[in-house]
C-alpha cells in the first residue's frame, strides 16, 4: 500500500478526523499508486493517521475514511458503515413513520465519502463522487437490496464526480425495474410528485423536509411566492396550511407540471399558480409592475460549486435576495436559503444584511435552520453543514442606500 506523507504542521486536522486532504498539504508519495487506490496517510514523522482513497485528478487528493484503529478500508468496513447509516434512519430518526422519501446515506456525514443514497418512494437513487468507491459499488448495491427491498436502484450522474473527481459515470438502472410515471413522495401527510431519473439531483430535496414543515404556518392567510420552486415543495405545503394564494416559479416546465398535478390531487389547485420563468427576471417584472407578496421563499440552486466560485456566487446571492426584498410588502417575510457548502454561515448572513440595506429595508431574523437530520454533519468537517435557512421579517425603513454595503468576501481557505 502506498504511503502519502504530509508536510510538517499539516497533520493536526486529520488526527481529529477531517476527511479531506488537499494536494497542498502533501509532501510526497512513497510507492506506486493509481487513482482509486487505498493509501495510508502519514504525518511528517512517519506516524500512521489512517487510510483513504487516492485521486490525483481531484484537489482533494486523499479522502480519509478510516482512522488508525478503525480497521482496514475494505468492503467489510464500508458495509458496516452502510448498516449504521440505515439503522440511524430507521431506529434513531424513525423516518419511515413520517415520510416515504429521505436520505439513507449522506457521504462524509455517514463515513462513506462520495456516496449519496436517497430513498424516493419505492426507488433508491444513488450518486457516486469518489473514484475509489467504484470498486465497491457491487457489494454496496447488494446490501441496499437486502436491507431496503427497493423495486429499483438507479444511479444519477454527479456533477461533482465529473468536474472535481475526473470521473465519467453515465448513470442508469443498477437493480430492478423503474416504475413508469412520476413517484409519489410523502412527508407529514403531504404528497408531492417527482421524477427520480430526470428530475433535479436525485429527484427530491429531502434535506428541506423540516424547513418545509416549520415554515408553512407563517404563510397562513398570506400571499406567497415560491421562487425556484421545483415541484412546489414549499408552495404546496403552504397552500395546504391556508395561504390565500401561492405562485410557484421555476425554469423547468416538467417540474412545474408535476406541481400542478400534485396541487390538483391535494385539492388546492385554485390557490396555486405555476409560472415558467427566470426567477431574477420575474422579480424585476414584479418590481416594475408594483406586484408584491406577503411571503417569499428563495431556494435557489447551488451558486457555488467550487471554492474559486465564492465571490461570484455571493454576488449572485446578493442580487437574488435584494430583488426579493424589493417586492415584499411592509412587514412581509422572506425565507432565504443556500445549499452551497463552500459559503460559510457568516458570509451568508453578511450577504443577506447587505442585500437588505442595499434596497432600504430593515430585516429581523426570527428563524434559522439547516439540513434535515438524515443529512448528518461529520465533525470536524464544517462543509458538511451545508444548508443555510433563514426567516426574516422586513420593514420598509426609508434608510439611506446611497452608500452601498460591500458584498462579503470569502473566508480564508483551510487548505
Amino acid at each position: 500500500m502506498a504511503k502519502v506523507i504530509l508536510k510538517a504542521r499539516k497533520a493536526r486536522p486529520f488526527w481529529f478526523g477531517h476527511p479531506w486532504v488537499f494536494s497542498g498539504a502533501i509532501d510526497r508519495v512513497r510507492g506506486q499508486v493509481a487513482d482509486g487506490d487505498v493509501v495510508e496517510l502519514m504525518d511528517d514523522a512517519g506516524r500512521l493517521i489512517g487510510e483513504g482513497f487516492w485521486n490525483s485528478k481531484s484537489q482533494i487528493s486523499v479522502r480519509l475514511v478510516a482512522l488508525k484503529g478503525e480497521g482496514t478500508l475494505d468492503a467489510a468496513l464500508l458495509l458496516k458503515r452502510l448498516d449504521l447509516a440505515l439503522s440511524m434512519r430507521e431506529d434513531v430518526l424513525r423516518l419511515p413513520e413520517v415520510a416515504n422519501s429521505f436520505r439513507l446515506v449522506h457521504s462524509e456525514g455517514d463515513g462513506i465519502p462520495g456516496l449519496i443514497v436517497d430513498k424516493v418512494g419505492k426507488v433508491l437513487v444513488l450518486q457516486l463522487s469518489c473514484f475509489g468507491l467504484t470498486r465497491f459499488l457491487e457489494p454496496i448495491v447488494q446490501r441496499l437490496v437486502e436491507r431496503c427491498a427497493p423495486v429499483a436502484i438507479v444511479e444519477r450522474e454527479s456533477r461533482t464526480a465529473t468536474e472535481e473527481e475526473g470521473m465519467t459515470r453515465t448513470g442508469g438502472v443498477l437493480y430492478g425495474s423503474l416504475p413508469p410515471g412520476p413517484m409519489e413522495v410523502t412527508e407529514y401527510g403531504v404528497t408531492w410528485l417527482c421524477d427520480p431519473m430526470e428530475g433535479q439531483k436525485t429527484g427530491w430535496y429531502s434535506d428541506q423536509r423540516e424547513n418545509r414543515r416549520l415554515m408553512a404556518p407563517f404563510a397562513r392567510g398570506r400571499e406567497v411566492l415560491d421562487a425556484f420552486s421545483y415541484v412546489g415543495g414549499f408552495g404546496l405545503r403552504m397552500a395546504l396550511e391556508g395561504a390565500t394564494h401561492v405562485t410557484c416559479v421555476d425554469s423547468s416546465e416538467p417540474a412545474l407540471e408535476l406541481g400542478r398535478i400534485a396541487a390538483e390531487k391535494a385539492g388546492v389547485q385554485e390557490q396555486m399558480t405555476f409560472e415558467k420563468a427566470n426567477v431574477l427576471r420575474m422579480l424585476d417584472h414584479c418590481h416594475q409592475e408594483k406586484r408584491s407578496f406577503d411571503v417569499i421563499v428563495l431556494d435557489p440552486p447551488k451558486f457555488v460549486h467550487r471554492r474559486g466560485d465564492i465571490e461570484r456566487g455571493l454576488a449572485l446571492y446578493h442580487e437574488t435576495n435584494a430583488k426579493a426584498f424589493r417586492v415584499l410588502r411592509d412587514g412581509g417575510v422572506l425565507f432565504t436559503h443556500s445549499c452551497s457548502q463552500h459559503v460559510p454561515d457568516s458570509s451568508f448572513d453578511e450577504m443577506v444584511a447587505a442585500a437588505a440595506k442595499s434596497v432600504g429595508v430593515r430585516a429581523q431574523e426570527f428563524f434559522r435552520g439547516s439540513q434535515a437530520p438524515d443529512h448528518p454533519v461529520m465533525l470536524p468537517l464544517e462543509e458538511s453543514r451545508y444548508l443555510k435557512a433563514r426567516g426574516l421579517r422586513i420593514q420598509h425603513s426609508g434608510m439611506d442606500t446611497e452608500i452601498a454595503p460591500r458584498i462579503p468576501q470569502s473566508q480564508p481557505s483551510a487548505e
